[in-house]
């Protein structure tokens, strides 16, 4: 599913809320082709994550709380697992 789906939502409802509310994103390690028109390869990688957190920020959104990575086979990666997340 295309996270910046999942942030128009929460930006939205962000409107009518007081507070911040805490936005969750979930990534897959592998990403579709095609769903995300910047990307080249099929990894995720620190850059769709710096572009998402940017989307976010430009919609209004105040925090994301989590960022959540799992395989295709729903197991979760780490951060001493993810490539990207070890530098």
């Amino acid at each position: 599913m295309d996270m910046r789906k999942v942030i128009d939502v929460y930006a939205a409802a962000t409107e009518h809320v007081d507070q911040g509310l805490s936005l969750t994103l979930f990534m897959r390690s592998d990403i579709p082709k095609g769903l995300y028109e910047w990307k080249k390869e099929n990894k995720q990688t620190t850059r769709d994550l710096s572009i998402l957190r940017n989307y976010a920020f430009n919609k209004g959104i105040k925090s994301i709380y989590y960022v959540r990575t799992f395989t295709d086979d729903g197991g979760e990666v780490g951060a001493n697992q993810c490539e990207s997340c070890v530098i």
